[in-house]
């Protein structure tokens, strides 16, 4: 065995041991307290216990029913955007791509707690409405599962949305012109052409939506006004302490999760396939009815509407005078006070370093794995390829309410896997729980960035006289970093801004920035939760040129 060939080994090694001891041990850790009755014996006296309690099959049914809704309302909002700025020709194409990525960058709890500020009962848009039209109450019902749909609606769109945008973008047109040559009907033309080819990608995305609407945890436990989902549920199980309820509701919520990401991978491979069968590129059809011209623009610029209005409320809101607010419906002072008030007390300031801090090690260390993982991949394709690329799969079928319990479960004592050390109280809990909720996104960026690029070019840059060093970095790296680069941003907004597995870990050492704008909020304290939202707004639009370049 070479020297190469034993660094490998070893490199296979450690990452396959993070793999088992973060991943796979509290897995199969939480399925053996959920299989483990009182006295201690192997039983199914919890699964019993809970299929028996009428509250726990309702919160089993209603987050299926969620999943499934948020589904159906997502799938008509993204089709409907995709189509409207990939095949029609539109105005300003680029600036609403740019608006429709927007939920890729900011966390959802952050739209949620808009959404309460503009819809809630005492909102400013539901009281709007109330005084212009002369009403008794609110019109608008924003709680419950209505809630729950309308703001996963609008911030959950984006899978239908860029994978039915990339299926149209490689569309073979020439089947198109060749169908209506023939004397094909647009609907026919759509049936029998455009709907297969974007089927596997609508199935896809269908997979992803409902993955994520069944774990979804803010809405539902902002806005859910006692609506029951297994989400909340985990949570109230770990608060009264029942930890073998907690362990059951996780295993069945994780069941879902992986039924459906198996399905996910089935189908993503056939899009795949599709997405390798252009031959011309598809012409932007211009809409020459009025009428439809009209309604589809209305119907676009809505959707488009409800996305940007809770981004420029929290922006708007972070300068309102809370103190002033708090005796009337609108605000009309404002004041750069919030702001100076983060950046002067240590103790407010405090989550926005703990969060920056935080994210950028589980950026850092997602990044990493991704990297090492992926060159890996491309340069071997044998048994500890395979398990290795298992490990880095398993976590996207892990809702980030189950994460933090199996990290609970697992490692609340001292631990052989972790060299006799805890887990649950530290600093780096959170870190680690950020590196497993992102690194299946990271890896499939970078492991996508690193078969695009052609070994030819090292061939080509030796012949020319460069070192093994200079073609890694004038032209390896240029080529892989747009991918690279994503992937770092993409984890690190979505670390920036986590709530679900924060609620659950987070101790008084390391309280993130999510947690700190919820409990401002709790506390009335509205300026400075949306102050805290307007610096993650700020930081995402950042990063948000680059998915923009990525997926336009």
């Amino acid at each position: 065995m070479n020297a190469k060939s034993f660094i490998n080994k070893l490199i296979y090694l450690g990452l396959i041991y993070l793999g088992i001891t973060f991943v796979v041990y509290p897995i199969g850790n939480i399925l053996r307290i959920s299989l483990i009755s009182s006295d201690g014996n192997l039983s199914l006296s919890q699964y019993i216990a809970f299929f028996s309690t009428p509250v726990m099959i309702t919160a089993l049914k209603n987050t299926i029913k969620v999943g499934i809704l948020t589904v159906i309302t997502c799938m008509l909002v993204g089709v409907f955007m995709a189509f409207y700025t990939q095949y029609y020709k539109t105005r300003f194409a680029k600036l609403i791509n740019i608006i429709l990525l927007t939920p890729f960058v900011l966390p959802g709890v952050i739209i949620v707690i808009a959404f309460i500020q503009l819809y809630s009962e005492m909102g400013i848009i539901n009281q709007a409405l109330k005084l212009l039209l002369n009403l008794e109450k609110p019109p608008i019902k924003f709680f419950g599962i209505n809630g729950i749909i309308f703001v996963h609606t609008f911030t959950q769109y984006i899978y239908f949305y860029i994978n039915t945008k990339i299926a149209l973008r490689f569309l073979d047109y020439s089947a198109v012109e060749s169908a209506r040559s023939l004397g094909a009907s647009k609907f026919q033309v759509f049936k029998d052409i455009i709907f297969p080819h974007l089927k596997p990608a609508i199935l896809t995305s269908a997979f992803m939506t409902f993955a994520t609407g069944v774990s979804s945890f803010s809405a539902p436990y902002l806005i859910g006004s006692g609506y029951r989902m297994m989400s909340t549920q985990i949570l109230q199980s770990k608060m009264n302490n029942q930890m073998q309820m907690a362990s059951v509701q996780v295993v069945l919520l994780m069941g879902i999760s992986v039924i459906t990401m198996l399905l996910y991978n089935f189908y993503s491979k056939q899009n795949i396939v599709a997405k390798n069968t252009r031959n011309i590129t598809m012409k932007k059809v211009v809409i020459k009815n009025k009428s439809l011209s009209l309604a589809m623009n209305l119907c676009a610029y809505l959707i488009i509407l409800f996305i940007i209005t809770p981004i420029v409320g929290i922006v708007v809101l972070s300068f309102a005078d809370s103190s002033s607010w708090m005796m009337k419906i609108f605000p009309d002072e404002f004041t750069l006070g919030n702001y100076k008030r983060i950046f002067l007390q240590k103790r407010i300031l405090s989550p926005v370093k703990n969060s920056i801090q935080m994210s950028l090690i589980a950026a850092g260390g997602a990044s990493l794995i991704a990297i090492v993982s992926s060159y890996l991949f491309i340069k071997d394709k044998g048994f500890l390829s395979k398990i290795l690329n298992f490990l880095i799969i398993i976590p996207m079928a892990i809702p980030a309410s189950t994460l933090g319990v199996n990290l609970i479960t697992a490692f609340n004592k001292k631990h052989i896997l972790l060299f006799n050390n805890s887990l649950v109280g530290t600093y780096s809990i959170l870190p680690i729980a950020y590196v497993i909720a992102t690194i299946t996104l990271v890896s499939r960026s970078t492991y996508t960035a690193f078969t695009n690029y052609n070994p030819e070019y090292d061939f080509a840059s030796r012949n020319l006289g460069a070192s093994n060093t200079q073609t890694f970095r004038w032209i390896f790296i240029p080529i892989v970093s747009s991918g690279i680069i994503s992937g770092f941003s993409l984890a690190f907004m979505r670390s920036l801004g986590e709530y679900t597995i924060s609620a659950l870990l987070y101790g008084v050492h390391n309280k993130p920035l999510s947690i700190a704008m919820v409990n401002a909020l709790h506390d009335f304290d509205i300026g400075i939760s949306m102050a805290y939202g307007g610096i993650i707004i700020l930081l995402g639009t950042v990063f948000l040129v680059l998915f923009s370049k990525t997926y336009d």
